[in-house]
Protein backbone atom coordinates (compact mmCIF):
# COMPACT_ATOMS: atom_id res chain seq x y z
CA UNK A 1 0.00 0.00 0.00
CA UNK A 2 1.07 3.57 -0.67
CA UNK A 3 2.99 4.83 2.39
CA UNK A 4 0.86 7.94 2.89
CA UNK A 5 -2.38 5.98 2.64
CA UNK A 6 -0.92 3.42 5.05
CA UNK A 7 0.02 6.17 7.52
CA UNK A 8 -3.47 7.66 7.48
CA UNK A 9 -5.04 4.20 7.88
CA UNK A 10 -2.74 3.52 10.84
CA UNK A 11 -3.99 6.69 12.54
CA UNK A 12 -7.60 5.59 12.13
CA UNK A 13 -6.82 2.10 13.39
CA UNK A 14 -5.13 3.56 16.48
CA UNK A 15 -8.16 5.77 17.22
CA UNK A 16 -10.74 3.04 16.59
CA UNK A 17 -9.03 -0.04 18.04
CA UNK A 18 -10.74 -1.25 21.17
CA UNK A 19 -13.70 1.12 20.87
CA UNK A 20 -17.04 -0.56 21.55
CA UNK A 21 -19.96 -0.56 19.12
CA UNK A 22 -21.76 1.70 21.58
CA UNK A 23 -18.91 4.22 21.56
CA UNK A 24 -18.89 4.23 17.75
CA UNK A 25 -22.57 5.33 17.80
CA UNK A 26 -22.10 8.29 20.15
CA UNK A 27 -22.91 11.70 18.75
CA UNK A 28 -21.14 14.68 20.26
CA UNK A 29 -23.55 16.56 22.50
CA UNK A 30 -26.39 14.36 21.28
CA UNK A 31 -26.44 16.47 18.08
CA UNK A 32 -28.47 14.48 15.55
CA UNK A 33 -26.75 16.32 12.68
CA UNK A 34 -23.25 15.35 13.80
CA UNK A 35 -21.80 12.15 12.43
CA UNK A 36 -20.69 9.47 14.85
CA UNK A 37 -17.49 7.46 14.32
CA UNK A 38 -19.28 4.70 12.40
CA UNK A 39 -20.93 7.17 10.03
CA UNK A 40 -17.64 8.94 9.49
CA UNK A 41 -15.91 5.67 8.51
CA UNK A 42 -18.85 4.69 6.32
CA UNK A 43 -18.54 8.03 4.51
CA UNK A 44 -14.85 7.36 3.86
CA UNK A 45 -15.57 3.84 2.62
CA UNK A 46 -18.26 5.18 0.28
CA UNK A 47 -15.94 7.92 -1.02
CA UNK A 48 -13.14 5.42 -1.67
CA UNK A 49 -15.57 3.02 -3.34
CA UNK A 50 -16.95 5.79 -5.56
CA UNK A 51 -13.43 6.73 -6.65
CA UNK A 52 -12.57 3.10 -7.30
CA UNK A 53 -15.63 2.75 -9.52
CA UNK A 54 -14.75 5.89 -11.53
CA UNK A 55 -11.17 4.68 -11.98
CA UNK A 56 -12.21 1.14 -12.96
CA UNK A 57 -14.51 2.65 -15.59
CA UNK A 58 -11.52 4.43 -17.14
CA UNK A 59 -9.55 1.16 -17.20
CA UNK A 60 -12.49 -0.67 -18.82
CA UNK A 61 -12.88 2.06 -21.45
CA UNK A 62 -9.15 2.05 -22.06
CA UNK A 63 -8.89 5.82 -22.12
CA UNK A 64 -8.85 8.78 -19.74
CA UNK A 65 -11.88 10.98 -19.30
CA UNK A 66 -12.16 13.45 -22.15
CA UNK A 67 -13.62 16.19 -20.01
CA UNK A 68 -11.62 19.12 -18.75
CA UNK A 69 -11.85 20.95 -15.46
CA UNK A 70 -13.92 24.09 -15.14
CA UNK A 71 -12.27 27.23 -13.79
CA UNK A 72 -13.90 26.63 -10.38
CA UNK A 73 -12.65 23.03 -10.31
CA UNK A 74 -9.11 24.14 -11.20
CA UNK A 75 -9.19 26.75 -8.43
CA UNK A 76 -10.48 24.20 -5.90
CA UNK A 77 -7.87 21.65 -7.01
CA UNK A 78 -5.08 24.20 -6.65
CA UNK A 79 -6.30 25.25 -3.20
CA UNK A 80 -6.70 21.66 -1.94
CA UNK A 81 -3.31 20.48 -3.16
CA UNK A 82 -1.46 23.67 -2.20
CA UNK A 83 -2.79 23.95 1.34
CA UNK A 84 -3.42 20.22 1.86
CA UNK A 85 -6.77 21.08 3.43
CA UNK A 86 -10.34 20.68 2.32
CA UNK A 87 -12.71 23.60 2.53
CA UNK A 88 -15.34 23.22 5.22
CA UNK A 89 -19.05 23.55 4.74
CA UNK A 90 -19.50 21.74 1.43
CA UNK A 91 -22.03 19.00 2.17
CA UNK A 92 -21.30 15.42 1.21
CA UNK A 93 -23.14 14.45 -1.96
CA UNK A 94 -25.88 11.83 -1.56
CA UNK A 95 -23.77 8.96 -2.95
CA UNK A 96 -21.27 9.19 -0.06
CA UNK A 97 -23.62 9.94 2.84
CA UNK A 98 -23.78 7.45 5.70
CA UNK A 99 -26.66 5.01 5.79
CA UNK A 100 -26.24 3.59 2.28
CA UNK A 101 -24.22 0.59 3.47
CA UNK A 102 -26.93 -0.46 5.93
CA UNK A 103 -24.32 -1.65 8.39
CA UNK A 104 -25.48 -2.85 11.77
CA UNK A 105 -23.70 -1.38 14.76
CA UNK A 106 -19.99 -2.10 14.47
CA UNK A 107 -17.14 -1.78 16.92
CA UNK A 108 -13.97 0.16 16.18
CA UNK A 109 -11.97 -2.90 15.13
CA UNK A 110 -14.61 -3.92 12.57
CA UNK A 111 -14.82 -0.36 11.24
CA UNK A 112 -11.04 -0.18 10.87
CA UNK A 113 -11.14 -3.47 8.93
CA UNK A 114 -13.85 -2.15 6.56
CA UNK A 115 -11.78 0.99 6.02
CA UNK A 116 -8.61 -1.04 5.44
CA UNK A 117 -10.31 -3.23 2.85
CA UNK A 118 -11.47 -0.21 0.81
CA UNK A 119 -8.11 1.59 1.07
CA UNK A 120 -6.39 -1.56 -0.21
CA UNK A 121 -8.86 -1.85 -3.11
CA UNK A 122 -8.40 1.77 -4.18
CA UNK A 123 -4.63 1.49 -3.86
CA UNK A 124 -4.60 -1.50 -6.25
CA UNK A 125 -6.79 0.27 -8.80
CA UNK A 126 -4.61 3.40 -8.61
CA UNK A 127 -1.54 1.26 -9.26
CA UNK A 128 -3.28 -0.20 -12.34
CA UNK A 129 -4.17 3.34 -13.48
CA UNK A 130 -0.53 4.41 -13.16
CA UNK A 131 0.60 1.38 -15.15
CA UNK A 132 -1.97 1.96 -17.86
CA UNK A 133 -2.03 5.76 -18.20
CA UNK A 134 1.08 7.08 -16.47
CA UNK A 135 0.45 10.32 -14.61
CA UNK A 136 -2.18 11.71 -17.00
CA UNK A 137 -5.42 13.04 -15.57
CA UNK A 138 -7.72 10.10 -16.06
CA UNK A 139 -10.96 10.41 -14.11
CA UNK A 140 -12.97 13.35 -12.83
CA UNK A 141 -13.72 14.14 -9.22
CA UNK A 142 -17.09 15.89 -8.97
CA UNK A 143 -15.62 19.00 -7.28
CA UNK A 144 -12.01 18.99 -8.48
CA UNK A 145 -12.35 17.84 -12.08
CA UNK A 146 -10.06 15.30 -13.75
CA UNK A 147 -7.25 14.01 -11.51
CA UNK A 148 -4.15 11.95 -12.17
CA UNK A 149 -3.29 8.80 -10.23
CA UNK A 150 -1.00 10.82 -7.97
CA UNK A 151 -3.65 13.50 -7.42
CA UNK A 152 -6.26 10.85 -6.56
CA UNK A 153 -3.90 9.45 -3.90
CA UNK A 154 -3.20 12.91 -2.53
CA UNK A 155 -6.91 13.73 -2.50
CA UNK A 156 -7.75 10.62 -0.47
CA UNK A 157 -4.96 11.27 2.02
CA UNK A 158 -6.15 14.88 2.48
CA UNK A 159 -9.80 13.78 2.66
CA UNK A 160 -9.06 11.08 5.25
CA UNK A 161 -6.98 13.50 7.34
CA UNK A 162 -9.84 16.02 7.19
CA UNK A 163 -12.16 13.44 8.74
CA UNK A 164 -9.48 12.26 11.17
CA UNK A 165 -9.75 15.74 12.69
CA UNK A 166 -13.48 15.10 13.05
CA UNK A 167 -12.80 11.74 14.71
CA UNK A 168 -10.54 13.51 17.20
CA UNK A 169 -13.32 16.00 17.94
CA UNK A 170 -15.78 13.13 18.45
CA UNK A 171 -13.31 11.49 20.81
CA UNK A 172 -12.91 14.72 22.81
CA UNK A 173 -16.63 15.43 22.89
CA UNK A 174 -17.73 11.99 24.09
CA UNK A 175 -14.87 11.29 26.47
CA UNK A 176 -15.83 10.75 30.12
CA UNK A 177 -13.75 13.81 31.08
CA UNK A 178 -15.96 16.10 28.99
CA UNK A 179 -18.80 17.74 30.98
CA UNK A 180 -21.94 15.67 30.36
CA UNK A 181 -20.17 13.98 27.41
CA UNK A 182 -20.46 17.13 25.34
CA UNK A 183 -16.85 18.21 24.87
CA UNK A 184 -16.04 21.83 24.13
CA UNK A 185 -18.96 24.15 23.49
CA UNK A 186 -19.53 24.72 19.80
CA UNK A 187 -17.70 21.55 18.74
CA UNK A 188 -19.44 20.23 15.65
CA UNK A 189 -18.62 17.23 13.57
CA UNK A 190 -21.16 17.52 10.80
CA UNK A 191 -19.18 16.11 7.96
CA UNK A 192 -18.58 17.31 4.48
CA UNK A 193 -16.94 15.64 1.56
CA UNK A 194 -14.65 18.63 1.16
Amino acid sequence: MDLKLQAVYDEYRAKLAGQSAEWCQLRPGGDGNAWNAQELVEHLVLALHSSKHALETRIEKGRPSRGSATLIQRLRRTAVFTFRRLPRGIPAPPFVRPGLMRWGQMDGTALAEQFRHEVDSVDKVLSAIRERFGNRRVAAHFLLGPLSEEEWRRFHVIHCRHHLDQLRRIEEAVSPAAPHGRGRPGTRTTASVL
